[in-house]
């Protein structure tokens, strides 16, 4: 491997104080947002989040998922293409989940992006996010997405879909559930944080239900799972003590993978070990990354190469820093989770710098690595390894990535007879082939009635004319509030997806019903 030789003598070469710098321990992917921008730090590619401690890619779709933990209000899913996702805001603290955050000071937050669902915060709660389904094996869950909150540990399930994201219950409980993890083929797993288990999701009695399969252990306090490229016998397990275990055939190597207890590492609470992913090329480059609290409080993400004697361990002699990100005011809100993304780029995300409300200023701040979404190529300048950028291919496969979100023009009628039509028009036209969703709410007083989902396939720059139709309820409030004279709204919401994958911008339009 001559260029791991090179790397190994490019890091002999830099002083101390070089490690974790942009352009020497790491690159900037050159269609990062912000990269360029005066005051703005380039690896964001997102922000506006408060604590997103676990995050996933869509291994179908290359959407991104994200379950961000919320305050005192909400904890909230939020979906986004990837390409949407660049340069987007999550809205944090002006907002919490769907409803006003702590924060009026930082509004408005032009374009915030809505969560998909959100649930009541209760004390205690922190939601943990999962992964779509893409096991078939899961019968009644392929698409939907699986979520818990790691104090109840009850697995549910909700359609993609903004107007009806359908929250269901999986009958599954996986208590202090830390996180979920996928293998190279697509199977589910979970890991128990307290509990010191690692189980398999397997399909329940009934379609949409789960049921589990333990892994052979021992565990101790599990908190993330990471794929091993290529080979879905195996798995990483992050223990949030220190060490990385390799899982073969559902059963653990009692010989650690690798143990960072060594380089200081801070554990306890929301610190510790906190991630763990292994690269693409993970085959012949043997690069795995973890993401860990250091003895001070900051987050650190360092790499490791597997062993030239043992495979089935990592050298720690390999250990870079790739990354260093201050955290030493508070104990939480470290965030935590690692992701190679289909643009072959490492992701990240960090919590807003904890304490409450934000109170330290970071997740609106550009010039934070805190409270983000972060976009790297984690090799240095001049040093091979897996492509990072928009050359790399979509996760179908075959010839250059299509980073481009479509875009939607839409245009609905201001005052509808909405009863009469039974629904709402809107023309619309999208800048390329994509699938368009629609949806709608009807707005009586306080009442708040769903319209029903509209999907609909259009040709690249052709107008059509979509109807969002009511329900029969809706029909018969929107009647008697006609008859009152009353002036009900309908709130019309539309995204379009492109045959890559990538995701418009929600767009908003709305309608007054007339009588005549």
């Amino acid at each position: 491997m001559p260029y791991l030789a090179t790397a190994f003598l490019i890091l002999l070469l830099l002083p101390a104080s070089a490690f974790g710098q942009a352009g020497v321990s790491y690159q900037i992917p050159a269609d990062n947002p912000f990269a360029g921008q005066p005051g703005a730090a380039p690896e964001v590619y997102a922000y506006g989040l408060r604590n997103p401690y676990r995050y996933s890619f869509d291994r179908q779709t290359g959407d991104l998922l994200i379950g961000d933990v919320g305050g005192s209000q909400r904890e909230e899913i939020d979906w986004i293409g990837a390409a949407a996702a660049r340069g987007a805001n999550f809205g944090w603290a002006c907002r919490e989940g769907k409803v006003a955050g702590p924060r009026p000071d930082e509004c408005p937050v032009p374009n915030a992006v809505e969560p998909l669902f959100d649930y009541p915060t209760s004390s205690p709660d922190a939601v943990t996010g999962g992964f779509v389904v893409r096991d078939p094996s899961l019968a009644g869950l392929f698409g939907r997405y699986l979520y818990a909150d790691y104090y109840t540990g009850l697995i549910r399930s909700l359609a993609l879909n903004f107007s009806n994201p359908d929250d269901q219950s999986t009958g599954l409980t996986v208590g202090t559930l830390g996180s979920f993890g996928e293998d190279a083929s697509g199977r589910l797993y979970a890991a128990s944080n307290g509990g010191g288990q690692v189980v398999r999701l397997v399909a329940g009695g009934t379609p949409g239900t789960l049921a589990s399969q333990e892994l052979t252990g021992p565990f101790s306090s599990p908190v993330a799972i990471g794929t091993y490229p290529g080979d879905a016998s195996r798995l990483f397990v992050a223990q949030q003590g220190g060490l990385v275990r390799l899982v073969v055939n559902d059963a653990v190597r009692m010989t650690p993978y690798l143990d960072v207890t060594a380089f200081g590492l801070a554990s306890g609470g929301e610190r510790g070990l906190l991630s763990v992913v292994a690269a693409p090329d993970y085959a012949t480059s043997g690069k795995v990354y973890v993401y860990y609290t250091d003895s001070g409080g900051d987050i650190r993400i360092e790499e490791f190469t597997r062993s030239a004697i043992d495979p089935e361990i990592a050298d720690p002699s390999t250990r870079r820093t790739v990354l260093t990100i201050e955290h030493s005011n508070e104990s939480n809100h470290n965030g935590g989770q690692l992701h190679f993304g289909a643009d072959g780029c490492l992701w990240v995300t960090t919590g807003d710098g904890g304490g409450q409300n934000n109170e330290h200023n970071n997740a609106q701040n550009l010039g934070t690595l805190l409270g983000k979404i972060l976009r790297i190529d984690p090799d240095p300048p001049g040093v091979g390894g897996a492509a990072c950028g928009g050359g790399s291919p979509p996760p179908g496969g075959g010839g250059a990535a299509d980073l481009a979100a479509p875009v939607v023009a839409a245009r609905a009628p201001r005052r509808q007879r909405v009863l009469r039509l039974r629904g709402a028009i809107v023309y619309v036209r999208c800048s390329e082939q994509c699938a368009l969703e629609a949806g709608g709410t009807l707005l009586v007083g306080r009442r708040r009635l769903l319209l029903r989902h509209q999907r609909a396939e259009l040709a690249g720059n052709r107008r059509a004319r979509l109807r969002v139709r009511l329900r029969p309820r809706a029909t018969g409030v929107l009647r008697r509030a006609l008859r009152r004279g009353r002036h009900p709204r309908v709130a019309l919401r539309l995204r379009a997806t492109d045959p890559a994958g990538n995701r418009s911008a929600l767009v908003r339009r709305g309608v007054r019903a007339r009588r005549r």
